[in-house]
Order: C-alpha cells, then sequence, then structure tokens
C-alpha cells in the first residue's frame, strides 16, 4: 500500500536526545547515589561512635561511683571492725602479726564479697604494699603508680586499664577499673574525716560492662545502617523519579522544539505555496479551455494531441488543488452523520477503478451505526484519498506478493482479483472518549519500514509521480474533527489505516 503524509506531528530527530542529555551537568540519580551513600555511611559512623562514647563513659562514670562507694565502706568497715579492735585487743596495729592479718583479711573480703572485685590493695603513705588480696603482692615496696600520690594527698582516681577504644570487635579485651581513695581516720565525733592513713587500691572487673556497651554500639549501628538505608532507598527512588521527569520534560520539550521549528518551516512553506497555486490555476484555466476549444475546432487526425493538453491541464489543476487544501486547509463545518454513509459514498465513485485494477471489495459495518459529528465533504476527500491509494498499492505489487492466505488469499486468487480491500466500521474509546473506527485494509505489500516513520511528512512519497501531500491532507482533515489516525502494517501482509472520529454524544459530553 502506498502512503504519502504523516499523522503524527513531525517526529523527534534523533539528535534531541543526545542533546538534551549532553545539556545536563551530570547523571542526577549516578551522582547522587554516590555522594548520600557516602554521606550516609559517614553519618552512620560519626553518630554510632558518638553514642557509644558516651554510653562507656556512662559506664565508667557509673563504676567509678560504684568503686567509691565500695571503698567509703570498706573504709568504714576497716576501722570499725579492725582499726578499732587491733588497737583495743593488741594495743596497736600490725598487719605483719597473723591474727591483726587475719581480721583484716576477714573484714576485707567480707566487705566486698559477691562484687566484681579482683583485687584489694592498702599500701602505707610511701607506698608499700602492707595488705593484699593476692598474698604474692604483699610487702612490694616503692610503689611507682603515677595515680598513687593523688590518693596520698586525700584525693581520689579511678583508671582504666588497658585504655578503651572507638570502636573495638567483640567488646576488646578484659578491662579492670583501678579507684585509688584515701583511707581515713573515722574515730572523730566531727563532720569531718581524718587526715589519710593509708591508700586503697580497689580493682574491679568490668569487663562484661563494655561488652554491653559493645552489644549496643553495634545494636546502634546495625539500627541506623537500617534507617539510613531505608532512606537511602525512599530518597533514591524519589530521585530516579525526578530523573525521570527531567529526561521526559527534556526529552518533551526537544519534541516541541522541533515541531514548532516543522510548523514554522511549513507555514513559510504553506504561504509560498498558496501564492504559487493561485498564480498558476488561472493560467492553467485558460490552458485548458483554450486546449477544449481547440479540439473542438481541430481535425481528427489533431484531436489526440489535444486531448492530451486537456487531461494533462486537468492533473495538474488537480495537484493545484491539492496544494491549496494542504496550504490552506477548510475549517469543517460539523453536522451529525453516519461515516458508514459517506464510506458508501466513496465506494460508488471507487468501484469502476477497483474493477478495472482488480481489487475487490469488502464491507464489515457496524451492527450498530453511531452518529458522529463531521463535514461530509471534507471527510469524503480524506477517504477516497485513503481507498484510492490502497487500490493504487495492490495494482502495482508483484503478482508473488498477492499470497496472503486464509479468505484473503482465496479472494485474491480468483481469477481478474489482485487483492482485497476490506472496510470496517466499530466502536471505539480512548482517552475517555467515545470514537467511531473506520479501519481500511488492504493485501498489497505494506509499507517500508524505513518509511514509516516519514509516512505523514508533508512532500514525502514513495510514487514516481505525486506530491507527497496526500496523506498529510488527510490527517490534517481527521485532526481538525478531533480524530486520530493510525497506519501499521499487517502480519498477515498489506497495510491497516485506522480513522479514530469522535462520536457526536462524546462531544455534547
Amino acid at each position: 500500500m502506498d502512503y504519502s503524509g504523516t499523522f503524527n506531528l513531525t517526529p523527534m530527530t534523533p539528535g534531541g536526545a543526545g542533546e538534551a542529555e549532553a545539556q545536563r551537568p551530570f547523571q542526577l540519580v549516578r551522582y547522587y547515589s554516590v555522594t548520600s551513600l557516602a554521606i550516609f555511611l559517614l553519618f552512620t559512623l560519626l553518630i554510632s561512635t558518638a553514642l557509644s562514647r558516651r554510653a562507656g563513659e556512662l559506664v565508667l562514670h557509673k563504676r567509678e561511683q560504684y568503686a567509691l562507694l565500695l571503698a567509703e565502706n570498706l573504709n568504714h568497715q576497716v576501722m570499725t571492725r579492725f582499726v578499732i579492735p587491733a588497737i583495743r585487743d593488741y594495743g596497736g596495729i600490725n598487719v605483719g602479726q597473723p591474727a591483726q592479718f587475719q581480721l583484716l583479711d576477714a573484714v576485707v573480703r567480707n566487705t566486698v564479697h559477691s562484687f566484681k572485685v579482683l583485687q584489694v590493695n592498702i599500701l602505707d603513705l610511701e607506698g608499700n604494699i602492707i595488705y593484699s588480696t593476692q598474698p604474692e603482692y604483699i610487702a612490694r615496696t616503692g610503689y611507682e603508680d603515677r595515680y598513687f600520690p593523688v590518693a596520698q594527698a586525700g584525693g581520689h582516681i579511678s583508671v582504666l586499664d588497658p585504655p578503651w577504644g572507638y570502636l573495638e570487635v567483640g567488646g576488646g579485651p578484659p578491662r579492670v577499673l583501678r579507684t585509688f581513695i584515701p583511707l581515713r581516720d573515722e574515730r572523730r565525733r566531727t563532720a569531718e574525716l581524718g587526715p589519710p592513713r593509708a591508700v586503697f587500691e580497689i580493682t574491679l572487673d568490668i569487663t562484661e560492662d563494655f561488652r554491653e556497651v559493645w552489644v549496643n554500639q553495634m545494636l546502634i549501628i546495625s539500627t541506623l545502617l537500617a534507617m539510613m538505608a531505608l532512606l537511602f532507598v525512599i530518597l533514591r527512588t524519589i530521585v530516579i523519579r525526578g530523573q525521570r521527569i527531567m529526561n521526559q520534560r527534556a526529552t518533551l520539550e526537544a519534541r516541541l522544539k522541533e515541531q514548532l521549528n516543522q510548523a514554522e518551516r511549513l507555514a513559510a512553506l504553506g504561504r509560498m505555496v498558496a501564492g504559487v497555486a493561485h498564480e498558476i490555476r488561472n493560467p492553467l484555466g485558460i490552458v485548458r479551455s483554450t486546449a477544449e476549444l481547440l479540439k473542438n475546432r481541430a481535425q481528427p487526425q489533431d484531436k489526440a494531441l489535444a486531448q492530451v493538453i486537456v487531461d494533462e491541464s486537468t492533473r495538474l489543476a488537480s495537484i493545484v488543488t491539492e496544494f491549496l487544501d494542504f496550504a490552506r486547509p477548510q475549517k469543517p463545518q460539523l453536522q451529525p452523520l453516519l461515516v458508514e454513509e459517506v464510506i458508501d459514498r466513496n465506494l460508488q465513485v471507487l468501484q469502476p477503478e477497483a474493477e478495472r485494477a482488480g481489487v475487490e471489495i469488502v464491507r464489515d459495518y457496524a451492527e450498530e451505526p453511531v452518529n458522529i459529528l463531521g463535514d461530509p465533504d471534507l471527510l469524503y476527500r480524506a477517504l477516497l484519498n485513503v481507498f484510492s491509494n490502497a487500490v493504487q498499492a495492490m495494482e502495482e505489487q508483484e503478482p508473488e506478493a498477492q499470497e496472503n492466505g486464509g479468505a484473503e488469499a482465496a479472494l485474491a486468487g480468483e481469477e481478474g482479483v489482485s487483492g482485497v480491500l476490506m472496510v470496517t466500521t466499530r466502536p471505539g474509546r480512548r482517552d475517555g472518549h467515545d470514537y467511531v473506527v473506520v479501519a481500511v485494509e488492504d493485501t498489497g505489500p505494506g509499507f517500508e519500514e524505513e518509511a514509516l516513520g516519514s509516512l505523514f511528512d508533508p512532500f514525502f512519497t514513495t510514487k514516481e509521480q505525486g506530491t507527497g501531500l496526500g496523506l498529510s491532507i488527510v490527517s490534517n482533515i481527521i485532526a481538525s474533527h478531533h480524530g486520530k489516525v493510525e497506519v501499521i502494517n499487517r502480519t498477515e501482509g498489506g497495510a491497516r489505516v485506522e480513522l479514530w472520529l469522535r462520536t457526536a454524544s462524546d462531544w455534547t459530553d
């Protein structure tokens, strides 16, 4: 089937999308994915580290307060249950005596019993260990711990051993909290304590506490990672959608620009064509009328030449009319009508040409015809153009191209039949509107794939003769009726043209 013209507005050129792509400074999704993921991971690490550090500091503070309370209790127990009885029973304090050592050891162990105390040392003010829950430490002299002088001067201090890092696998190594606090005299009746008499060194096992901190740290990191991942997925989805909208808008903008340029070119071309056609029409009419007069007056042997002039003038007049129709499309005079009646009028006129070309015409109308609003003259011209192109396409095809299969093959295989022209009507609905669909199918060769995108372009044609305005005019006429035109290749062979025309009731909704 040989067509010229196109339904769709000018298709976007291949470079349009590339130009829009090149104008974007970066790929939004890729840029966002890399930067946001890095930022999320960094913030997750910083937040989890800060929270874990704070949790560790709270644990240290809590255990230090616990050690101070334990030391105060131990100070009280030693003073009341060891110092006073030792002075009363032995006349003085001498931890080196077995009896006094056993009494002090019993007091200390009973006081720290059931607490996570690894070791208790009592040092004199010179730094010598005079008592320890681990006997091998007793009598060590010259204690050089740099924290001892703080307690020696009457203060207290706690130190974590080994120091705590920011992020440790499995909670880190075993840890202890060593607290130095002075042993004071409580024999006075005043609220103030006496000066330091010795120094307690209490070592607490806080390994489990820091393992709990590590577990909480892992929970915090996992929770934050999950939240950040969810946030990342949500934001990425939004960004992808935004990127898609941006691409669509860029594509639409490029298409609209191209359509605007095409419309401007066509407008200028239309003005030029209209001017040229108008200037040609009048002289052409004079040439034709003169040729008819010459034909009537000429000798019999010259009448054939005059007839050639008349025929060619008629053909040129038809071409000029097409130019004018394209350049100055008419505004439709809408009225209710049945499109089947317009089709029958077309086919009646086309019947002689179809019989000459050996084309069988098959009608299949809707059971309940529906009125449309249309201009019968304009629709007649549009349908006649489509029908004529279909007949010409089947007339010009090679004989072997007529083998299509099925009922169409049977008709096309009959003697004198070169093809089948099928015209059907049916109701249709699209984009919220009701239509009457006119489908015109033929058993011709169909379209060349490379020509599909240019079928409706003005002045595009695959015929050796023709203006290339046929389907452009059809498209303009159907568009003036708020309709649509679709052209495809049939899978069985041949082409199919669908004209979608709004129903009369849909215009009034």
